[in-house]
């Protein structure tokens, strides 16, 4: 029990006067890694008498949130990163304790069922017919709260179990299950607005998808599009994500929130995808 109790001895330092002490301690116990947090969880009943009990949880919360902040960082250097990884990522910022495991079961099960009937013999607009059908129709995604105010069809899990969100992770809920179909849907990046597209294998336009109209196919004026790279667009969504999430905190005056998703947006850098 030698690492309990040097976390019991760390823990007991994290309120001290002394600033340069608080700071050492904070280092060692980021350094002692994720692992370690949950190991500090449960010593909270021999540290009641020494800490005060919400300063302990905020210091815990705060803890966690840095070794999210690791995370995404470095899935930031990923070349090609899974879009699921990078939102649920963002979405432990605000949620520690999001199941990982259950979500990509929810995609996996969905992506099961369109997988049955998606096929090589098949046209892409017959592949997307069908995606479409499963996709609204069976399983029954819907866009609400067109106005982005709502909480609950904001954050990407919540969407994944209800199937109600708004014009941003309805979108994103799409992406997702086109990645895990392989049907090679991406986002076509113009200016701070993105229209999903079918993309061939030279990474060439075949048609636009209006996911608003429950998937309509459509053709567009591709020469002004800026197109990026297939390498960077899941980053690209996640940093969407994040800004959506952001800016909904800031018209809910949810200032704590606020601050977090402005730690998270500092992993982004300054390039944005939307307004």
């Amino acid at each position: 029990m030698i690492r309990d109790s040097l976390l019991i001895s760390l823990l007991s330092l994290i309120d001290d006067p002394d600033k340069t002490v608080r700071e050492a301690v904070w280092s060692k116990l980021k350094e002692m890694g994720e692992d370690a947090v949950a190991e500090m969880e449960t010593l909270i009943p021999q540290l009641t008498e020494r800490i005060n009990q919400d300063f302990f949880n905020s210091f815990i919360k705060e803890l966690k949130l840095e070794h999210t902040l690791k995370k995404i960082k470095n899935y930031l250097l990923n070349p090609d990163p899974l879009l699921l990884d990078g939102l649920l990522l963002v979405t432990s910022a605000i949620r520690p304790d999001t199941d990982k495991v259950k979500y990509i079961t929810i995609i996996q099960d969905i992506a099961d069922d369109m997988l049955t009937e998606i096929s090589d013999k098949r046209t892409a607009v017959e592949n997307l017919e069908i995606f479409n059908y499963i996709f609204y129709k069976r399983v029954g995604f819907k866009h609400v709260d067109e106005s982005v105010t709502k909480v609950d069809n904001a954050i990407i899990t919540d969407v994944l179990e209800t199937k109600m969100g708004n014009i941003f992770t309805i979108p994103l809920c799409y992406f997702l299950l086109a990645r895990y179909t392989g049907l090679p849907v991406y986002p076509v990046i113009v200016g701070r607005s993105f229209t999903p597209a079918y993309l061939d294998n030279s990474d060439e336009i075949l048609f636009f998808i209006n996911i608003f109209k429950e998937g309509l196919i459509f053709s567009g004026d591709e020469r002004d599009a800026n197109i990026s790279p297939r390498v960077g667009l899941d980053k690209a969504l996640v940093s969407i994500y994040a800004d959506h999430l952001n800016y909904l905190f800031k018209a809910a005056e949810d200032n704590e929130r606020v601050q977090i998703m402005g730690k998270v947006l500092e992993c982004f850098g300054n390039e944005r995808y939307i307004n």
